[in-house]
């Protein structure tokens, strides 16, 4: 089995060429012919949205076709929660004897560098295509030619496409914004003011989970966003942003943090302004180092997701496909609070 991650020296600008190993028809036949065109497309039920358990109960373990391979276009790899859906993609596959090929791109803004890794991933020969597209239609034109070929196209975590066909596995990501202002609210009773650190303007987590945390704060009359502002996923400037809200605002009493990267650079302005233990910080991830500080009181809470399964089930679905079975157009993989109560519970990596 090769193990191959290719970063940033991998030239992106060869041409498209789609190169189908194992495809799958309808009635669960595969070879090693390209597919016809709307034959993985027509296994998937848009319209359905299924709790990732009880599709992995319904479906069973997978099995690999012969000469099968999956390729995974994923994010920077500097972002260790890209690390661990990669993790989650990579260990499947090994547990399953499918071949496999990750590609990573510069940074959490690099559209164009991903969209020429995916291209030059389906010149390697995928079977079918995962990927964790920087914006919601970024990668779309690969991900219709990969379809047109009969070659499975599956989204994990950020972007859910609209392409008919695509698979999204992952949490709904205005759930999530929605979640932490019910979870401000809960903890500020007699409600007060409260701030937002954005993710990148151009990112469909940041869209979501900013539009997700708006509406559900609105719905709790006492809680006043007084601040809101993008840091683009940087640690550094969501401290500097912080910094200056707290400046503006000294009476703010909860912020979010669209990731758990910049809530670390809100938690260090907190700490200089003496607020420690005195305005509440909600992060968004569930990265180890979230909770590490969640264990020591520096973080209030982070709304964690499960990148691991995230990846592993993105293996499963494709193998799914390949062998024509019917999969839901949203595989859900609900993400849920960590706080003091039960950070304990989740010692070390991400589930």
């Amino acid at each position: 089995m090769k193990i191959r991650t290719l970063g940033v020296a991998l030239a992106g600008g060869a041409a498209l060429v789609l190169l189908a190993g194992c495809t799958a028809t309808p009635d669960g036949d595969t070879g090693s012919a390209t597919g016809s065109a709307g034959s993985i497309v027509s296994l998937v039920d848009a319209s359905k949205t299924t709790k990732v358990d009880d599709v992995t109960a319904e479906l069973g373990k997978p099995s690999a076709p012969d000469k099968a391979k999956l390729c995974y276009v994923t994010r920077t790899l500097s972002n260790e929660f890209w690390g661990y859906e990669r993790d989650g993609f990579e260990k499947r596959a090994k547990e399953l004897g499918v071949d496999f090929q990750t590609f990573d791109v510069t940074d959490e803004s690099s559209i164009t560098e991903q969209l020429d890794k995916a291209k030059s991933a389906m010149n390697q020969g995928c079977s079918a295509l995962l990927a964790s597209p920087i914006s919601a239609t970024g990668l779309d034109s690969v991900f219709e030619s990969a379809l047109a070929d009969g070659i499975p196209a599956i989204v994990l975590n950020d972007a859910k496409s609209s392409v008919p066909g695509v698979v999204y596995v992952g949490p709904d990501a205005t759930t999530i914004g929605a979640t932490a202002a019910d979870y401000i609210a809960e903890k500020l009773p007699d409600g007060g003011k409260v701030a937002m650190i954005e993710g990148d303007p151009g990112s469909s987590n940041a869209i979501n989970r900013g539009d997700g945390f708006t509406k559900q704060i609105a719905t709790h009359p006492n809680l006043q966003i007084v601040a809101s502002q993008t840091a683009s996923w940087d640690q550094t400037k969501a401290q500097e942003i912080a910094t200056t809200m707290l400046t503006a605002n000294p009476d703010i009493k909860a912020f979010y943090s669209q990731n758990d990267g910049m809530a670390l650079g809100v938690q260090a302005a907190i700490d200089a302004k003496g607020l420690t233990g005195k305005v509440l910080l909600v992060g968004t991830d569930g990265i180890p180092q979230a909770k590490k500080q969640i264990a020591s009181g520096g973080f209030t809470a982070t709304v964690s997701e499960l990148p691991t399964t995230e990846g592993s089930t993105g293996v499963d679905v494709a193998l799914w496909l390949l062998a024509g079975k019917k999969v839901p157009g949203w595989v859900d993989v609900p993400a849920f609070v960590i706080d003091s109560a039960n950070v304990a519970e989740y010692p070390t990596g991400m589930p």
